[in-house]
């Protein structure tokens, strides 16, 4: 099966700007295409997590995912080629976004919505929003924080603990910001294909 290489997005609070974030990333890629190989660019993807009390789904119907207003059609508008949405409680999460992954693996990059997400598929690259809105901070943040490679957060923002993200950008992504963000987050897209590519090799 073929590895895509997963980018998560998180955020503090429901709402900080994870989609639009991700919809940003797919129209860049998609004016500004990485190569896979000398005749074929990256394909891109979306998984989105949403929070529910009910048996677990994975959802790939068109149809529901093309919905005016929800979050997988901004996604594929955007320029993502195809996208999974994941609907589950903590029970049976790991096997839902497995089983979408998989179902995903035809794609080069994925990138992956929702902080529960990220914490079970463990991404190659983690980017984490965080709105200034400091008492609609999810308790527990800081751990998945940490792990984040590029922040986004305003100046006046102060980040819990001791996190020193390797990138930290303002909290939008307007032309002017994004010159520094998507240079970044290309060197990280090609230096995680050529670890699992070396991975691969060697097992």
């Amino acid at each position: 099966m073929n590895r895509p290489i997963l980018i998560g997005i998180g955020a503090s609070h429901s709402g900080a700007g994870k989609t639009t974030l991700a919809a940003n990333i797919f129209q860049y890629y998609a004016l500004h295409p990485l190569s896979a190989t000398v005749h074929r660019p990256l394909r891109w993807g979306g998984l989105k997590y949403t929070r529910t009390e009910s048996p677990a789904e994975v959802i790939s119907d068109r149809g529901i995912l093309m919905e005016e207003g929800k979050d997988t059609c901004m996604m594929l508008a955007s320029g993502a080629e195809d996208v999974v949405w994941v609907r589950s409680g903590h029970s049976g999460l790991r096997d839902a976004l497995l089983r979408a992954v998989t179902r995903l693996s035809h794609l080069d990059a994925l990138i992956i919505e929702g902080n529960s997400a990220i914490e079970f598929l463990n991404p190659d690259i983690v980017i984490f929003i965080f709105g200034k809105e400091k008492e609609h901070w999810k308790p527990g943040i800081e751990k998945l924080a940490a792990r984040a490679d590029i922040i986004f957060a305003a100046a006046d923002v102060q980040l819990p603990g001791d996190i020193q993200p390797g990138h930290r950008f303002p909290g939008g992504l307007s032309e002017d910001e994004s010159k520094g963000f998507f240079p970044a987050l290309t060197r990280m897209v090609y230096e995680r294909r050529t670890e699992t590519r070396d991975a691969q090799k060697g097992g």
